[in-house]
């Protein structure tokens, strides 16, 4: 039987369920704490509740965290007693984000979901840390505000800010939590306050913040990327991921400054190497929102050339360039800073201003210096920290780094043609334009800097920039200096060469290059692909063995002895199909999910008129026909299009699909996605075990109660049996009926389904049922369990956690029976959410589209009459947000 402490807490505290506060404010006391520890001490895994587990990894953070970077097993080794014999840190992380669903938790999401961060976070503030670090947290908080953040790249790798915590102190969750701590403060919100007020200490340190604001002039937003690489090492590997510094909102021109194009469309997608990190959304307030789509790390394979990114607008490709201006090398020695207990970051160039520093090369670079040697992407790498400087060596070669120095950023534009993807170094043509930035992001002026030029490997003098009038072809080095700085770049000129391809097939292209002059071009060949030259004319060939498409050729420029350009060319093939990331081609009856289309692209030919339509399997009449634009174009882009179009049917319904129909001339192609890749099998489910159609890609599933009226729908974690990989319900459950989902996992979602574990003489129809519900919703005041059952079903179909269509549930499809239900239903919702952007930007548009209603068709005097029923209900205080709302426009459709 499972024994929850979070129950009992609740029934302490005079609450029948968890009413979406932050768990901190739950202010447990010492010796509650004590018991909730003792709980899991002697607790077995399948008798702990998950939200146990949550609330214990909050009041860690809040009670306990004593410095350094706090980890799962740190967490799990505080517990002590016979956790260790019971379960495992792994069971215990777990169990955590299970409670984290339970309890409806927004998860802090930006390049991936921060699962840990949220649960940590839900303590709010490590207090026992901060009470013996005062001084240092006082100042560190002062610096922050004054940058006056919209994210923790705004300071958390400025070392004149972060100089100010403790070592142990300096890691990502500090830095998020006093960011959400400042922007609390400079919004005038009292979120902390009880919190604050319990510490005599910290909130000293309130006060003096908000003393300090009071006298603030606004900042002026710089819109420089804060765009960096991060070196983790650990055991003697070492991984490099990319860290983007994107804001959850921009004004229209800094976004577009960011972009570097006037961006004028209600909708922008930005692609990592058509991998799709995230969406700007245009608001009604002209500003742009940032939704993250991104779920896993970029980690660096080794590959130095700079990663590709673009955008998609109105399904024209524009490049965003200089977004990011270094890339790690496995060939070169690098200088990196510290960022963390255990992470580093690049720095461009050869002088940091941090107090210590340390550099990355390979066995053919010497060094004085101490160093470690450890794996990464695949090759042993030398790592060796310094204070000052430290000089390496390599033949005739000899590099000085610097640390302790007021350093400097630049990137150098780069101007390269379309069938150029990405190289190892910046490639210009003809001319070179170079920008400098100081520590804190801030512009340089070209005035206070001199930027000399030579070419590579050739010993003649340096010449300044200013004075070329051509520029030479090939390699050419950088020696740019300020205040008694130097630092050192190089870039590739690559003139007048071009590139023109023929002959393009789905297994083999041509191309000609023209201009060439003294550069040698040479085509790197792999395990996907043969080439040949004839007349200056290379073709390239898809191994027969492969059948796998590439989505790019290596290539390199080399002009003598010079450091030779690598870089990625456009690859030619052409032909109708979808591939995935690896190139393989997507059979037409291959399974497609919602789920699963990040990767997969689309593929057609040159010159060619291709036409996609998509339609419903089980509403065909309705169409939406498009011309592709883009030879080679990300699936992903699409998907509110099939959304649109999966939405028409029942998403209950397994046989709801969108056809993909692909036509070139004569040529069709025809692929079928489905909602989700997933199906529920239903024939054991009398015995309380549920089955997937497939063993692989889920493993969790949750069962949410429906029978009864109760607003209390906690999701249920169903048991995972082992031995024959079925669900089981836990033995203390007395519901019957639920909606049984899963989350979303690396693509695998299952279909939501309505399971009865009772058969009942006689079930009432889903139409019976919809119109059931739409009659107690309108017969009935907001403040009967109804409406806060729907409440909290809206609250877990817009949970990033489960991702599921309201449709799923017949409360919200009874919605659709009449206008003044609507009305009243928009407006209740509307009331109980704190995010109000959210819910009007995301929440709202996507429950019209599952619905297929738009609230705009509600009648006036139903919007009116609703605004009355309201203003009784809950005050005035939200008549004039929602005042203008009501104007109708076609009658609505019930």
């Amino acid at each position: 039987m499972r024994v929850s402490y979070f129950y009992k807490l609740l029934q302490k505290r005079g609450l029948d369920k968890h009413d979406g506060r932050p768990l901190w404010k739950y202010n447990l006391t010492s010796e509650e704490f004590d018991n909730l520890k003792s709980n899991l001490k002697y607790g077995e895994i399948e008798n702990i509740d998950p939200r146990d587990v949550a609330l214990y990894f909050s009041e860690w953070w809040k009670k306990h965290y004593i410095g350094g970077f706090p980890s799962k097993d740190g967490i799990y080794s505080s517990i002590g007693g016979n956790s260790k014999y019971n379960y495992s840190s792994k069971d215990l992380y777990k169990l955590a984000k299970q409670g984290g669903r339970m309890l409806k938790f927004k998860w802090i999401t930006k390049q991936n979901t921060l699962f840990f961060k949220t649960l940590l976070l839900q303590g709010g503030l490590p207090l026992s840390h901060i009470s013996e670090n005062k001084s240092n947290y006082l100042n560190f908080l002062l610096a922050v505000l004054e940058v006056q953040p919209e994210t923790i790249e705004s300071f958390a790798f400025n070392p004149n800010i972060t100089k100010f915590l403790p070592a142990s102190s300096q890691n990502d969750i500090i830095y998020e939590n006093s960011l959400v701590l400042v922007q609390s403060i400079m919004n005038g919100e009292k979120e902390f306050d009880q919190l604050l007020e319990s510490n005599r200490e910290i909130e000293e340190i309130s006060k003096t913040l908000k003393d300090k604001f009071t006298v603030l002039k606004k900042v002026r937003r710089e819109t420089k990327p804060k765009n960096y690489w991060l070196l983790h090492i650990d055991n003697g590997i070492a991984k490099i991921k990319l860290r983007l510094g994107l804001s959850n909102s921009y004004t229209r021109n800094g976004l577009s400054e960011i972009l570097g194009f006037h961006l004028l469309a209600t909708e922008c997608q930005l692609y990592q190497n058509d991998r799709l990190v995230c969406v700007f959304r245009k608001r009604i307030d002209g500003n742009y929102k940032t939704d993250w789509y991104a779920h896993k790390d970029f980690i660096w394979d080794g590959d130095d050339s700079m990663p590709d990114f673009y955008c998609l607008v109105n399904e024209e490709r524009i490049e965003v360039k200089n977004f990011l201006n270094s890339t790690p090398s496995i060939y070169e020695p690098s200088l990196w800073t510290k960022f963390s207990e255990n992470e580093w970051r690049l720095i461009k160039g050869r002088g940091s201003s941090d107090r210590s520093a340390a550099i990355l090369y390979p066995n053919n670079w010497r060094c004085d210096n101490n160093h470690v040697i450890f794996n990464l992407a695949g090759n042993d790498m030398k790592w060796s920290e310094f204070e000052g400087e430290i000089i390496l060596t390599k033949e005739a070669e000899k590099h000085t780094y610097y640390s302790n120095v007021e350093s400097f950023d630049w990137y150098i534009e780069e101007v390269k043609p379309t069938w150029l993807l990405r190289a190892n170094m910046p490639v210009v043509q003809k001319k070179i334009k170079a920008h400098l930035f100081n520590v804190k992001g801030e512009k340089i002026s070209a005035s206070k800097y001199n930027i000399s030029y030579k070419l590579h490997s050739v010993l003649n003098n340096w010449s300044s920039l200013n004075d070329v009038n051509i520029l030479p072809i090939g390699c050419i080095d950088l020696k740019i200096e300020m205040d008694g700085l130097i630092a050192y770049d190089m870039v590739y000129n690559i003139g007048d060469l071009n590139l023109e391809y023929s002959n393009c097939s789905i297994a083999r292209f041509s191309f000609q290059v023209s201009n060439c002059g003294q550069l040698d071009f040479n085509v790197i060949e792999n395990e996907l692909y043969t080439w040949g030259l004839y007349k200056n004319i290379f073709t390239i060939e898809t191994k027969n063995i492969s059948l796998r498409i590439p989505k790019s050729i290596k290539s390199s420029l080399k002009l003598g002895n010079q450091k030779g350009l690598y870089f990625h060319l456009k690859a030619g093939f052409q032909g109708m199909a979808i591939l995935d990331n690896e190139g393989n081609f997507i059979s037409e009856n291959q399974n497609l999910s919602l789920g699963n289309l990040f990767g997969l692209r689309l593929l057609t030919s040159l010159n060619v008129d291709t036409t996609l339509t998509l339609k419903n399997t089980l509403n065909p009449e309705v169409k939406i026909i498009k011309t592709i634009k883009n030879h080679s174009q990300p699936l992903i882009s699409l998907r509110d299009e099939i959304v649109r179009l999966y939405y028409l049917a029942d998403i209950m319904d397994y046989e709801n699909k969108v056809v993909l129909e692909l036509r070139e001339g004569r040529n069709i192609s025809s692929y079928k996605v489905s909602g989700f890749s997933h199906v529920l099998n239903l024939s054991s489910k009398n015995s309380g075990t549920l089955y997937t159609s497939s063993e692989e890609g889920i493993s969790n599933l949750f069962a949410i109660p429906i029978n009864g009226l109760s607003s209390d729908v906690t999701p249920i974690p169903l048991i995972k049996n082992l031995k024959d990989q079925g669900f089981e319900f836990p033995k203390e459950n007395v519901h019957h009926k639920f909606i049984v989902l899963s989350e979303k996992e690396d693509g695998h979602q299952l279909m939501p389904r309505f399971v009865n574990l009772i058969d009942e003489f006689g079930m009432v129809s889903k139409e019976e049922r919809i119109e059931s519900f739409g009659k107690q919703l309108s017969e009935n005041s907001f403040d009967k369990p109804i409406w806060g059952h729907l409440l909290e079903l809206f609250n877990i179909c817009k949970s990033d956690a489960y991702d599921i269509p309201f449709s799923t549930f017949d409360q919200f499809r009874s919605l659709t029976l009449n206008s003044k239900l609507a009305a009243r239903a928009f407006l209740f919702l509307g009331i109980n959410q704190e995010d109000r952007d959210t819910l009007l930007y995301n929440d709202i548009p996507e429950m019209e589209k599952d619905l297929g209603i738009c609230f705009h068709w509600v009648n006036q005097k139903d919007w009116s009459s609703a605004l009355e029923e309201c203003e009784l209900f809950f005050g005035k205080d939200y008549f004039p947000l929602y005042g203008n709302a009501g104007h109708s426009i076609p009658p609505w459709p019930g």
